[in-house]
């Protein structure tokens, strides 16, 4: 009778320290939010176009703010889990990361990183998943979803997105050369 006392105690202390040890595994390493700034998009496609260019650069800060914007107006990942904070970094080759802090059934913080690459299908900018990982460990990507940036709502009718691309000095959105007709309608709205 000692020796099974003995064994379930030894369980209940393993499972106790299993636990302590689970959760500061995936406890999120930084505190982040959803806060952020509205980009005007409209007024930087405006001041491209008075500049005669057909590329548009937004910053790693824009980027940062159009993703959290996107995912702050729908937290909601799943029913079970609410996404608490977010922080999007600009990486070569058209890849983005995304440090992401999550709340399981609104007690269990979780932070993970994900990294997606990035590609136009307008009128959306998408952010298709490569990889995901936990403190290190990769964790399968086809258990998250991509994420859409919906850029091509924010623009003038007349300005359509040709491609983007992006390096150290931000994400380049390149347009398609306006038509006159398209060109004297703009100026004409202004």
């Amino acid at each position: 009778m000692k020796k099974l006392l003995f064994a379930l105690i030894a369980l209940v202390v393993l499972i106790a320290v299993g636990s302590v040890i689970l959760f500061q595994l995936i406890k999120p390493a930084e505190r982040l939010d959803l806060s952020y700034e509205k980009v005007d998009l409209e007024k930087k496609a405006v001041e491209m176009l008075k500049r005669v260019s057909t590329e548009l650069v937004l910053s790693e800060a824009d980027v940062n703010n159009l993703a959290k914007e996107s995912i702050a107006q729908n937290p909601m990942y799943s029913p079970d889990v609410r996404i608490t904070g977010a922080r999007f970094r600009l990486l070569t080759d058209d890849r983005l990361a995304a440090d992401v802090n999550l709340k399981i059934r609104e007690r269990i913080p979780v932070g993970l990183t994900i990294v997606y690459r990035l590609k136009w299908a307008s009128p959306n900018l998408i952010a298709e998943v490569q990889g995901a990982s936990l403190r290190g460990v990769k964790l399968p990507a086809d258990g998250f979803e991509d994420v859409v940036i919906p850029l091509g709502d924010e623009l003038p009718k007349v300005v359509k997105i040709k491609d983007i691309s992006s390096d150290a000095s931000g994400l380049h959105v390149s347009f398609r050369a306006p038509s006159a007709s398209e060109l004297r309608e703009l100026i004409g709205g202004l």
